[in-house]
């Protein structure tokens, strides 16, 4: 190698290394705590995948988009079937607590609240199996009912949840 080569070779090298430099600075003044403290690893907050993608059933197409979701082809019918029944599920909660009995909740509040529903295991595993119970007991998939819902653990979760929204 000839001198001029490794003259060229150090110079790439070392601009690189100033990139890289440059690049961890800007990113630590975004973060000025980040070379002192660890970050805490956060919870997820989706919901985990379940069924087989793509098995989205047109009536749970057209019914998520009754109720302003725009489903993805890529969803599983376990997916869509839950997402379906915790708005059901979240939309009685916020109906028997609700001062006022002219509508339903905000979308703002129903949006959190189902993220709320679907991104806590037990609370999911619960409304999965309660819409499970009404489909076998002979309710339409998506009845338009008002069903009155079973006070235990994951309702009062639910409902201390949907206060922090609805209450003043």
């Amino acid at each position: 190698m000839n001198p001029e080569t490794l003259m060229i070779v150090f110079g790439l090298l070392w601009g690189g290394w100033i990139i890289f430099r440059i690049h961890k600075r800007r990113q630590s003044q975004n973060d000025p705590s980040s070379s002192i403290v660890s970050k805490p690893k956060l919870k997820p907050s989706e919901m985990p995948r379940m069924g087989n993608p793509g098995s989205i059933t047109f009536n749970q197409t057209r019914a998520l988009q009754r109720n302003d979701f725009s489903p993805d082809k890529k969803w599983s019918l376990e997916e869509a079937a839950l997402i379906l029944d915790a708005l059901k599920y979240l939309r009685s909660v916020c109906r028997e607590i609700a001062e006022d009995k002219d509508g339903v909740a905000p979308l703002e509040v129903q949006n959190a609240l189902l993220r709320f529903i679907l991104t806590q295991q037990d609370i999911r595993d619960y409304v999965r199996k309660w819409g499970e119970d009404r489909r076998s007991l002979g309710f339409e998939d998506y009845a338009d009912d008002e069903p009155n819902l079973e006070k235990n653990n994951q309702y009062e979760r639910v409902v201390n949840e949907a206060k922090l929204y609805l209450t003043n």
